[in-house]
């Protein structure tokens, strides 16, 4: 998929989350859709750092 694609995917939440979400994103001027995809590129750029750390002491300790 080029970088200028986008793929249209459907979630199922609770409406309570989508609450939250939608106020969030209202505070903060940003659309929801905008933010789902922020939080979850970061989350993912976490867990592979944290992945990456545990690689490299694992092979520290070798």
């Amino acid at each position: 998929m080029a970088k200028d694609e986008r793929a249209r995917v459907q979630l199922t939440m609770s409406p309570q989350l989508l609450a939250r979400i939608d106020a969030y994103c209202e505070r903060i001027g940003v659309y929801r859709s905008a933010w789902i995809q922020t939080v979850l590129a970061e989350r993912l750029d976490q867990l592979d750092a944290v992945r990456a750390t545990g690689e490299v002491v694992k092979s520290q300790q070798k």
